[in-house]
């Protein structure tokens, strides 16, 4: 349910833990993302809706530490860090299609380089100019013991690595090491070569780079990709697993049915971008006025969209001053020939009670 709306830094559920907290039938959670705009998406979008009959309370909690990689990644998030198709290059690198039609494909399992001249010149060259795309995995058991791997090998040096592989031969958590084509395999030789350069484990160089000399093009991952948020475009792209469905307390526990004058997510993220926009400036406040205007069949969402934001620590002084001109000049026009503006007046006067 949360998921939708950006990767989560964390989620933790309480458990009821005696036969009165279980006989009130709803349970207390926490959710962390990963940014705070994907938070303040999910805030907005959840805040009141309907799951399985009980209406959704949420609440600003404690600032918690962020990792570098988050528990769980939309899959639409996934799709741009998913690893390329096998090419049975080493180290999967992803040839130029020109270099391609030299060679019949999908290349055999340990293919070496052709006996004949010609072919291991076009072969040599195609290795040169292919893309090694390194992809960070996203098991977090496998990603752990490949990191544990990695600072013992910069300790112990090369000798551990070959000792760990002759033990675990038959261990397929230690598969990653014999692989050379694996996306985990890619991932174990490039950290590894990242750390003995003197990149940090959380920073690290996103030039490309050649590791060895005349071999492939090395692409090391995004810095700080889970830590941007969830893109706006995927967000929209999403919308259809993020909008709203009916549920009657049973089917499937990620749908939910939205309140009465819900914003869809479209109109929502539009609405964020204005708010985003805003300033003092006429022109702003007064095309952030007539959007909401516009929209007043949504009116308690949109106020309590604007109450979140004049409310949030991180909403700076101007912002907020800018956001009172929108709510003076919306209360201003509620007495204007528009449907259901004077909506209003009325949700402003629950939000001030609040």
């Amino acid at each position: 349910l949360f998921g939708k709306f950006g990767p989560l830094a964390s989620v933790k559920v309480l458990w009821p833990r005696n036969d009165e907290d279980r006989h009130k039938n709803r349970l207390t959670g926490f959710v962390a993302f990963m940014t705070r705009k994907d938070a303040q998406r999910a805030f907005t979008a959840l805040k009141g809706v309907i799951l399985h009959g009980q209406e959704i309370k949420l609440s600003w909690g404690k600032p918690v530490s962020i990792p570098v990689y988050p528990v769980y990644v939309p899959d639409a998030m996934m799709k741009l860090i998913a690893p390329p198709p096998r090419s049975g290059l080493p180290f999967n690198a992803q040839p130029r299609q020109k270099d391609r039609d030299a060679f019949i494909w999908p290349l055999p399992e340990n293919l070496m380089e052709p006996d004949d001249p010609v072919q291991r010149k076009i072969w040599r060259k195609m290795i040169k100019n292919a893309v090694v795309k390194v992809v960070i995995p996203t098991d977090r058991p496998l990603l752990c013991i490949i990191h544990r791997m990695i600072e013992f090998v910069v300790r112990e040096g090369p000798l551990f690595e070959a000792m760990v592989m002759a033990k675990e031969s038959k261990n397929p958590m230690y598969s990653f090491l014999f692989d050379n084509t694996s996306a985990a395999h890619t991932y174990y030789r490039w950290k590894l070569f990242s750390i003995l350069q003197g990149d940090s484990p959380a920073k690290w160089k996103t030039k490309k780079f050649r590791m060895f000399q005349n071999g492939s093009i090395w692409q090391p991952p995004p810095l700080n990709f889970f830590h941007n948020g969830m893109p706006e475009e995927l967000y929209l792209e999403n919308e259809k697993s993020t909008g709203h469905y009916s549920t009657d307390g049973g089917g499937d526990s990620s749908s939910f049915k939205s309140k009465r004058g819900q914003l869809c997510s479209a109109e929502l993220v539009a609405l964020e971008k204005l708010l985003e926009k805003l300033t003092m400036e006429r022109s702003k406040v007064g095309d952030a006025m007539v959007w909401c205007v516009e929209h007043s069949d949504f009116a308690e969402h949109i106020v309590s969209v604007i109450a979140d934001n004049i409310e949030s620590e991180d909403t700076t002084l101007p912002k907020k001053i800018a956001l009172l001109y929108l709510l003076s000049d919306i209360l201003a026009n509620c007495f204007a020939e528009v449907m259901n503006v004077s909506y209003y007046r009325t949700q402003y006067c629950v939000s001030l009670n609040n």
